[in-house]
């Protein structure tokens, strides 16, 4: 860490007015921005290569090798053996050698030159390369689904860290971005401040700065200056802080003397990149121009210190419940899956190569006989792998990732930045939200509109409303508006900064207000700071209500003490006249000053007291000895007045309100403000409308029990003068209540509730940057309204979620059952591998995307929330899965058994002549039976002659065009559904509001277009033939049926 001195040495007006213009950029010419390496990316050849390790592509890649082995057979012997030695030698070498990561890669690689010598040999092995093509289209789109994924995060990364900074610049206030401080800038420091980058601390007020982050201990750290210690560079050395850190009390100024990769936080991150091997941890040596090396926390070990790093510049992916739920759906679907395959492949083997007919039994006799059969027990297990990969729903993380990524996007948009993952789908699940009111109900835009001073009360902009002198000082106000005007220029860290023109307030809003006053009556606040000299201030906290700051003016020691008036009241034993006298502060006073503060806040105004109070010529002014005697300070308090401020409430407050009470969703004020007030804005927004809703102040809360509380919680509506371990007791007891918890908060004193809550949201403009590190949402315009909307996306992300699980498992039970039920009816497979992979592309990848991008629908914002552990199977999604797939099912077992007909008659879209189409079954030989010897036994058995002249039994060979309806028919039926699984209730129509998706329009419309391809050009490979356009119609209006099917259905269980 570079030493003061060096740094003043290159910037000499630093040190008291800050960077110049011409010193930021000479400054970031020489150490560069404020920017971190981004932390390492995993280079995207290796994500893809880890897609082949999932357990399922194994299988595919082992079916594929076993199936084009078995084809090079065909045509050479040799060859197959040879191919066969080399996949066990590799396989085997790589397994021994324990490279057993490169297996998956191996069997792809040997797959594909496998491949290329059936080719050469003129007998390309058309199923082997159909399962390369669905091993690479699998991990394709898995690949490509994280890689879009893993960029939305690293954009929310950007955004989450979008913080502003108050330094000085040319002798005045500025606000500006993290990467835009440099070297030798002059930053103010308060509490809830995140350190922006490493510097040294030149003023110091009671500062504790957490360094968790680089120690790993949780106890914060007091910071002062230390010039003693002038090239001192350790966290534990008073005089440092150090970027990521984060201030949790008091206030102080520090000087960048390090930034972006040159930071501590920046060498571990350029560390963990590998960019930075050389780097020396734990050096603490100053280097050449006065910079000591990067340290390494005495007694953290470095890899603990990188976890946090990681953990703070990283967004949170780990895994939501609702994925929990998902893969725990999924395990259970694949074990049926698992079963329905095996039980497929036994009923392929009971009618395939080791076929039993009612009179002998087949057993290969010669090589070409073991060959035969071979080829065919492997075509059976292919088979069942494909029917595996269709049970199995790898879409079903897709589709959350889908999903996430689109509510995150959407919610981004809508001013709700997610820091957490699991956020995005528990606002959904929120059934009470504890809100602040000042700029989450209110637009925070604070104006002084009342004075109550020496005895009178004012409106501001009257004629008779008091204004201060121009100057004035604590030495020489006299008059009830001077101290109070000195009073709100001095004791306030906020400042006015022009944008755009306009000023605006940079700090605190209410202590904004009072500089607007100041500003509009023309008065500059910034000559009433420079007039004084601060000795000591304490920051205001909700816990103590109050803010102090002790100037010494004149000669005089003046503490200035502003805060709650109740707080303040009760620790003034004086008061000051409309004169400028000083007299005894008598019960008539306080009487007075509580009724006129009562009209104000129930008025929904709120309230701010003033007084001060003149030290001891010989009371102490070092930071530690204030210190010890700061309760000294704030008793015998001379009063001075009180101001009313107005905070508009925000236009949709109330509109909000009523969406969360329609949705089920109760909603708590917890505010810092008074009673009178706090019940004033809560009539309002309509939160007291319910009946025996009931309003509370902090003191009565922690008078009851936690079992008293719990039973007035259902109608606790607010709670005043709240102090932040309420927020945390109120979160704590709704919890035990099963409630699903979002809170707001924006102080340093809120993290622990919003740590605790279901979700915690931040304010993006007023919270401080520990509140936003503690949320799992900030709000990036402060609104209630926001929330709602959250709230929506939350509820429409699972709605989603749940139309893709109805769809695939319709889907699902309906595959498995016409592929089970099919051989064990006397049918060949329905599908080829091909046909069935296509139908898990349209299944898995189209579906997720098309069903998870469903807008929020109206009406989703009328029903009660999700519980909690709720299962994502509702019962009327069973309802919809069993009646559909049910449907499906008959539907296309029907059509099997129309087209297969009898020898006798003719199928549906056969031959004309229907005997053509029976194949005598002997063992492995197969062929067409001639029309002549078929002939129907007394059992009602259909046999016919073979070669040898005995009776074998025949079965069904569907043509190609048979075949390619079928398979466009269950396609065609899969597109229709796709619309009905929109609803997932009998109460709407999946028709309703289809065109206000034009996404799943598209995707729809692709599938039917990549159908008319397979089926145009599919030719051998699909086992297709080109339709003709009649034919085409009539599947698609056909097939619409399903449409009316589940409409009529939908009626009729909404009727009973």
């Amino acid at each position: 860490m570079r030493t003061l001195r060096s740094v003043f040495d290159l910037f000499p007006d630093a040190r008291t007015g800050g960077l110049t213009d011409a010193d930021v950029a000479a400054s970031r010419g020489r150490f560069g921005v404020n920017r971190l390496t981004p932390l390492p990316r995993e280079p995207g050849w290796k994500k893809f290569l880890e897609k082949f390790d999932e357990p399922i592509i194994k299988i595919l890649l082992g079916a594929s090798l076993l199936k084009i082995v078995v084809d090079v057979f065909d045509s050479s012997a040799v060859g197959g053996g040879v191919s066969l030695l080399v996949v066990a030698v590799v396989t085997g070498g790589l397994l021994l050698a324990r490279l057993g990561a490169w297996v998956p890669t191996a069997l792809f690689t040997l797959a594909v030159a496998l491949f290329g010598l059936t080719v050469g040999l003129g007998h390309p092995s058309v199923e082997g390369l159909a399962v390369m093509i669905a091993v690479a289209l699998a991990t394709g789109v898995a690949f490509v689904s994280e890689y879009r994924s893993d960029r939305e995060f690293e954009a929310l990364n950007a955004q989450k860290d979008s913080i502003h900074v108050k330094v000085v610049r040319g002798g005045k206030i500025r606000t500006v971005p993290l990467e835009e401080v440099a070297v030798g800038d002059l930053v103010f420091l308060e509490t809830g401040d995140e350190i922006p980058a490493d510097g040294r601390v030149v003023k110091s007020n009671e500062l504790l700065i957490d360094q968790s982050l680089m120690t790993g201990e949780a106890e914060p750290v007091r910071k002062e200056i230390c010039p003693e210690q002038e090239a001192a560079a350790d966290p534990d050395q008073p005089g440092c802080v150090y970027r990521g850190t984060q201030v949790v009390d008091g206030l102080g100024e520090m000087v960048v003397t390090n930034v972006g990769d040159d930071t501590m936080i920046g060498q571990i991150a350029r560390r963990m990149s590998g960019e930075d091997d050389t780097a020396a941890p734990a050096t603490g040596v100053a280097a050449p121009d006065g910079n000591a090396g990067p340290t390494s926390p005495e007694g953290a070990s470095l890899s603990s210190t990188e976890s946090r790093v990681q953990r703070k510049l990283a967004l949170s992916k780990e895994s939501t419940p609702l994925q929990e739920k998902l893969t725990a759906l999924a395990e259970l679907i694949s074990k049926v899956g698992y079963a329905a395959a095996g039980l497929i492949f036994l009923a392929l083997l009971l009618r395939g190569a080791l076929w039993a007919s009612p009179r002998e039994v087949f057993v290969p006799q010669t090589a070409a006989d073991v060959v035969a059969v071979a080829r065919n027990l492997l075509g059976y297990f292919v088979y069942m792998v494909i029917i595996v990969v269709v049970a199995v729903p790898e879409g079903l993380p897709m589709s959350v990732t889908v999903s996430l990524a689109l509510a995150m996007r959407k919610m981004t948009r809508a001013n709700s930045l997610v820091r957490q993952l699991v956020a995005c789908e528990t606002i959904g699940s929120a059934t009470v939200i504890c809100t602040d009111k000042t700029g989450t109900l209110t637009q925070n835009k604070m104006r002084l509109v009342r004075l109550a001073l020496g005895g009178q009360v004012y409106e501001t902009g009257t004629a008779d409303c008091p204004t201060p002198k121009p100057h004035v000082t604590a030495s020489t106000a006299v008059s009830p508006v001077d101290w109070l005007a000195v009073n709100a220029a001095v004791n306030s860290t906020a400042s006015l900064e022009e944008k755009d023109g306009k000023p605006i307030v940079v700090g605190n809003s209410t202590e904004g207000a009072l500089l607007y006053w100041l500003r509009d009556g023309g008065t500059n606040y910034e000559q009433y700071r420079v007039d004084v000299l601060v000795v000591f201030r304490t920051a205001f906290s909700s816990e103590h209500k109050k803010m102090t700051t002790v100037v010494r003016a004149g000669g005089r020691l003046v503490a200035l003490v502003k805060g709650a008036p109740e707080v303040i009241i009760e620790r003034c034993t004086k008061v000051l006249a409309a004169d400028g006298t000083v007299r005894t502060m008598t019960t008539a006073d306080r009487e007075h000053a509580r009724a006129e503060l009562a009209t104000a806040a129930g008025q929904a105004m709120r309230t701010l007291a003033f007084a001060h109070v003149e030290l001891p010529a010989d009371f102490p002014t070092d930071t530690d000895a204030v210190h010890d005697r700061r309760a000294e300070i704030d008793r015998d308090l001379t009063f001075v007045g009180f101001v009313a401020i107005r905070d508009p409430l925000r236009v949709d407050v109330r509109d909000a309100i009523r969406q969360c009470r329609e949705a089920g969703i109760e909603v708590k004020m917890i505010t810092g403000d008074n009673i009178e007030t706090a019940r004033a804005i809560a009539a309002e927004v309509g939160l007291l409308d319910s009946p025996g809703a009931i309003a509370m102040t902090s003191t009565d809360f922690n008078k009851l029990t936690d079992d008293e509380l719990k039973e007035r919680l259902p109608n606790l509506r607010v709670l005043a003068r709240a102090k932040p371990l309420d927020k945390y007791r109120m979160v704590k007891l709704l919890q035990e209540q099963n409630h699903v918890v979002a809170m707001t908060g924006d102080g340093t004193n809120d993290a622990p509730s919003l740590k605790k809550a279901d979700v915690g949201l931040a304010m993006g403009l007023a919270g401080t940057e520990v509140a936003k590190e503690a949320s799992k949402i900030v709000l990036l315009d402060d609104s209630f309204g926001t929330i709602v909307r959250a709230v929506h996306w939350g509820r429409s992300l699972y709605e989603n979620i749940q139309r893709f699980v109805q769809f695939q498992l319709t889907i699902n039970v309906s595959a498995l059952a016409i592929a089970l039920l099919g051989p064990f009816l006397g049918f060949r497979p329905p599908f080829t591998v091909l046909q069935l992979l296509w139908i898990n592309v349209i299944m898995d990848t189209f579906a997720a995307i098309a069903l998870c991008s469903e807008p929020p629908r109206a009406g989703l914002m009328r029903v009660p929330p999700k519980r909690r552990n709720e299962s994502i199977l509702t019962p009327a999604m069973r309802q919809n899965i069993l009646i559909t797939g049910t449907f499906f099912v008959v539907v296309m077992l029907g059509i099997l058994w129309a087209m297969a007909g009898t020898p006798e008659r003719p199928g549906l879209f056969g031959t004309s002549d229907p005997a053509a189409q029976w194949l005598v079954r002997a063992g492995v030989d197969e062929g067409v039976a001639p029309a002549a010897s078929l002939a129907k036994g007394d059992d009602g058995v259909w046999t016919a002659a073979g070669a040898d002249g005995s009776r074998r039994p025949v079965q069904v060979e569907f043509t190609v065009l048979q075949a390619t309806l079928f398979f466009t028919i269950y396609v065609f039926f899969q597109v229709w559904n796709q619309i009905n699984c929109r609803s997932l209730t009998p109460d709407a129509s999946g028709l309703r509001g289809l065109w206000k998706n034009p996404l799943f329009l598209f995707i729809a419309g692709l599938t039917i277009v990549g159908q008319v391809v397979i089926v145009a050009f599919g030719g051998r490979v699909f086992n297709t033939e080109p339709l003709t356009l009649w034919e085409w119609l009539a599947v698609a209006a056909g097939t619409a049926s399903v449409l009316v099917f589940a409409e009529v259905a939908r009626v009729i269980r909404k009727a009973v």
